[in-house]
């Protein structure tokens, strides 16, 4: 059997996907590397070596945003952080380029997200495999640590792969097919038990609510009725069932203790909210260009004595690059956001488009509690967010030229008589 280089061109890619969804593999510098070099030197080879990039407005914004980040190298309060920021973002980013490049159609993106999907189960699997998955929730309590391993990271792919097989699950009519899916999404299910991360908790809730929502959009208050039910139920569920409740419901409880500023709040989340005001005292002094990117840990060390992130994508932005860099950064989310909602309200959206908007408006909500503008998955959800933005006006305009033609062929008819 002949192996073609598109089948070599997947096979890299879910490789060098599969390295940066799992943290200890991306931390081997021979596993991140030859994997970066393998995808490069297939889609060389495969191109005759000759470099054809379409500029788009997807490119545009990574160029000016990794710009902005390779600027901020020259006032960082340490050059060396951000720096080593840089070399990922760098990676990233020519990945992004190149399957920019491979998508060139709606069948391409489905490819691209079973690629992905394929990436993501091989993380779970490992995951299982390798990491006591009793340790994280041990370390929700601080007894006990999981590494590399961050719990709500590990939710939260868990969740977007629910979420975006919701799409495969729904559009495939093979029986044996659905089942096959159907029992891939017991191991996220497994995983986002253990971690009981509330973002990954809520991002599978909402995720789904939206599918249902969308997928019948003639029957919008009886969604609602049923989305507002099942989430009601599901809460009485959760802090009434002890399994359950110690696993997720005492997280949930306290998230809402701080929005509420009533009963006990969890330490977590007590603390991500002083790390939210270390950021915002720090960006009032250095508002439009920030301290360097991710320099906002060095700020953090000397306020809290905590060097680490600030687990929230906004902050860390405003800190690193400044108001500049974050309007460059968050311009492409409006944008897209702009797009769809265009799309939405003339009732042309695809359920492609669809699903990939609810994991972007997910990852994007999620971002007051994560640092996500480094991350593979993020990168990958724009990607695809603004291909399925694409491919849906693309239809569009290929309708309205079909309802043109329509039309003369009509007059051109009457004419004739």
């Amino acid at each position: 059997m002949k192996i073609s280089y598109k089948q070599i061109t997947y096979t890299v890619i879910v490789v060098f996907f599969s390295v940066a969804l799992n943290p200890e593999w991306s931390a081997n510098p021979i596993l991140w590397w030859l994997s970066f070099f393998s995808v490069l030197a297939v889609i060389s080879i495969a191109n005759s070596f000759k470099i054809n990039f379409k500029i788009n407005l997807f490119k545009i914004w990574l160029i000016s945003f990794g710009g902005m980040c390779s600027i901020s190298i020259i006032y960082a309060i340490n050059r060396s952080v951000s720096f080593d920021c840089i070399k990922t973002l760098v990676i990233l980013f020519i990945i992004l380029f190149l399957v920019d490049e491979e998508i060139d159609s709606q069948d391409e993106l489905e490819t691209y997200m079973k690629l992905f999907l394929i990436s993501l189960f091989i993380m779970m699997i490992y995951v299982l495999v390798k990491v006591d998955l009793k340790s994280f929730q041990l370390a929700q309590h601080g007894e006990a640590t999981t590494g590399l391993w961050n719990g709500n990271d590990v939710g939260m792919k868990c969740a977007l792969f629910i979420i975006v097989m919701l799409y495969f699950l729904n559009n495939n009519t093979k029986i044996i097919q659905r089942i096959v899916v159907l029992i891939s999404m017991v191991i996220p299910v497994v995983l986002l038990y253990y971690t009981a991360s509330r973002k990954a908790f809520l991002m599978v809730v909402l995720g789904i609510s939206l599918f249902y929502y969308l997928k019948h959009p003639n029957k919008k208050i009886r969604n609602l009725i049923v989305i507002f039910m099942s989430i009601y139920f599901l809460y009485i569920l959760i802090m009434n069932n002890d399994v359950l409740y110690n696993a997720i419901g005492w997280r949930i409880e306290g998230a809402l203790a701080l929005v509420n500023k009533s009963g006990k709040v969890d330490s977590s989340a007590l603390l991500r909210k002083k790390y939210i005001d270390v950021g915002i005292a720090a960006w009032k002094k250095s508002t439009v260009l920030g301290y360097g990117i991710d320099n906002f840990r060095i700020i953090n060390l000397t306020a809290t004595g905590h060097l680490t992130y600030s687990h929230n994508n906004f902050i860390e932005m405003l800190v690193g690059v400044g108001g500049m860099g974050f309007l460059i950064y968050y311009f492409y989310y409006i944008k897209l956001l702009y797009e769809y909602l265009r799309i939405y309200l003339k009732h042309h959206a695809t359920q492609i488009l669809n699903v990939m908007t609810i994991c972007f408006i997910l990852m994007f909500a999620m971002q007051f509690a994560v640092v996500s503008y480094n991350a593979m998955e993020q990168g990958l959800v724009i990607l695809f967010m603004s291909k399925a933005v694409e491919f849906n006006k693309k239809n569009e305009n290929y309708a309205v030229l079909q309802k043109k033609g329509r039309r003369r062929g009509e007059v051109n008819v009457y004419s004739n008589i």
